[in-house]
């Protein structure tokens, strides 16, 4: 009984006994090839097994006593009263165990960095979720209040500077059509000065009384002139209609009478005009618009002389042609008179 008692303070001794520590270089080699085999058994399971495994390895290695972690790390001396116990491993069930013989313990460090590595390139990123719509009636007046506040206040200044606008469209407006209104008036009534200005003008001076005068008398010369230069030439060429025996050259006399009649009423018509047009005007206190009113009528009458002159020239013409033919009248009456044949 004694000797049990003893073997066991021994054995006691001999596990409790403190190793002496490696060198760095070993220990370095040692956490390397412990970091390898989990690597690759936590390669081949998910995200969520690895975090739960990771999780019950690292509460069960940190349960452990000092002892056995001591053990792992040194070789304890061998007792020769009693031959070496090998300790048993302690076996995770949720986590797999490799294949290998002699795979050492992966330190606790060393795996908690790697997991986190792998959870944090493995987990997708987490969408945000949009808030959720309150039922509450206070927080839904709450929120919908000031939103209202906000658009009745809008519709209103929106309505009340439309109104604004409106008044001053038609205040405008009004102003505008009293503008024209008196535009209107002051045009009619310009229109209406003007004219009694000039039909003063054209009553109070001579240009009033010679200027109708003139325009009638030569349309009435210009009818005269185109009717008897017709018959004359008619004459000239086949001889009077009605033969006169007694005063055969009458007939010619007369057409000479009357040609010179038109072609002295002609002259005085050519005077009268010039006259006209060179006559200054009696009001000296004519306005601009009279005066250009005058020029006017003056530019038009002013253009009836060359017409005046063409009618001399045919008026003279017509005189030598009835002359020539009233002397070989003669001619021939005084041939038949001697009893000559023509």
């Amino acid at each position: 009984m004694t000797s049990k008692h003893h073997a066991q303070a021994a054995s006691a001794r001999g596990r409790n006994t403190v190793s002496k520590p490696l060198s760095s270089s070993a220990t370095a080699s040692s956490r390397a090839k412990q970091a390898v085999p989990l690597q690759r058994a936590q390669s081949t399971n998910s995200t969520t097994f690895a975090k739960s495994s990771a999780n019950a390895s690292t509460t069960n290695i940190s349960s452990l006593p000092r002892t056995a972690s001591a053990g792992a790390n040194a070789k304890p001396k061998p007792n020769a009263s009693k031959p070496l116990v090998k300790p048993s491993p302690v076996v995770n069930a949720n986590v797999p165990v490799a294949q290998a013989d002699n795979v050492p313990k992966a330190d606790t460090s060393s795996s908690s960095k790697l997991t986190a590595e792998k959870l944090s390139t493995s987990t997708p990123p987490v969408e945000e979720e949009t808030p959720t719509r309150t039922s509450d009636p206070l927080q839904v007046a709450a929120q919908t209040y000031p939103w209202m506040y906000m658009t009745s206040t809008l519709e209103a200044c929106f309505e009340s500077s439309e109104q604004v606008a409106k008044n001053n469209l038609e205040t405008r407006a009004k102003q505008i059509s009293e503008e024209e209104s008196e535009l209107a008036d002051q045009r009619t009534r310009l229109e209406a000065e003007r004219a009694v200005d000039f039909y003063d003008e054209l009553a109070m001076d001579t240009f009033a009384r010679d200027a109708p005068l003139i325009m009638k008398t030569y349309h009435s010369h210009g009818d005269a002139c185109t009717r008897l230069e017709a018959e004359a030439l008619k004459l000239a060429m086949s001889g009077s209609a009605i033969p006169d025996d007694d005063a055969p050259l009458q007939v010619y006399a007369d057409m000479l009478d009357s040609l010179e009649e038109l072609q002295a009423e002609a002259s005085d018509l050519e005077s009268s005009i010039l006259k006209l047009t060179s006559s200054t005007p009696a009001n000296d206190d004519a306005t601009a618009e009279s005066s250009s009113a005058r020029g006017q009528i003056i530019g038009v009458i002013a253009a009836c002389l060359p017409v005046l002159h063409a009618r001399i020239a045919n008026l003279t013409m017509a005189q030598d042609l009835i002359d020539s033919a009233q002397e070989n009248l003669s001619i021939s009456l005084r041939m038949e008179s001697l009893g000559l044949d023509v």
